[in-house]
């Protein structure tokens, strides 16, 4: 039985309400370098494998992790954030200034749009999604840690509830509702489970490592 556990980073620069100029290079706050060193601790037994989106953050927060198991292979794989606003557009800008736009583009919920260069849409989301469960699953490390990032964790949860319904209009805005109502904060994880051909969201794990069980997706499953 393989197991996966998707690690959100810690506190960024973005979310301590800083301005930042580009997704990909966003820092971790002070705050945040303490957070991913308390989750290196709370590791106990060394994982098959690290993976890391290439974002800045992401590979700051896995590092604390990468040196205490420092035999443990590590990979970086495309499980960036979600950026579905244009990079160039914002450059500078905090998530206040940014929040009119994004709750424009949710609310358009037309999931092929590109908002322009250096953006993806949500179906491209999806498909990034898709492509790290599949290699997920046929990767020969059974316990595997991935550190990524909030919209793109909880797309995973929310694909292996949601399978192919997940670009409809209507899905793409409950997607958006269920970020919004239940949070994903730093240093939270889901558990997954890949085990005769399906995967399952096990739980929900808070940056103790207590389970914080969800009924949006904790009794979910998806055949691969």
């Amino acid at each position: 039985m393989k197991r996966v556990r998707l690690i959100r980073h810690a506190e960024s620069a973005a979310n301590a309400g800083l301005a930042t100029t580009a997704p990909d290079s966003i820092p971790l706050t002070e705050e945040g370098q303490i957070q991913a060193r308390a989750l290196a601790d709370s590791i106990t037994s060394a994982p098959d494998l690290i993976i890391s989106s290439p974002f800045e953050r992401a590979i700051a927060t896995a590092l604390p992790t990468i040196e205490r198991f420092p035999h443990v292979p590590f990979e970086i794989w495309p499980v960036e954030e979600f950026t579905y606003l244009t990079p160039t557009r914002f450059a500078g800008t905090t998530q206040a200034d940014r929040k009119p736009h994004a709750e424009s583009y949710w609310e358009n919920g037309d999931a092929a749009i590109i908002d322009g260069p250096g953006g993806e849409s949500f179906d491209h989301l999806i498909g990034r999604v898709d492509a790290m469960l599949a290699k997920l699953a046929d990767h020969d490390s059974q316990d595997i840690l991935v550190f990524s990032h909030g919209q793109f964790i909880r797309a995973a949860a929310w694909r292996i509830m949601h399978g192919g319904q997940a670009r409809s209009y209507d899905q793409m805005r409950e997607f958006r509702a269920l970020d919004l109502r239940e949070p994903f904060r730093n240093c939270w994880s889901y558990q997954l489970v890949f085990n005769d051909s399906r995967w399952v969201v096990e739980c929900q794990l808070d940056s103790t490592d207590q389970e914080r069980f969800s009924d949006e997706f904790c009794t979910s499953e998806r055949s691969r």
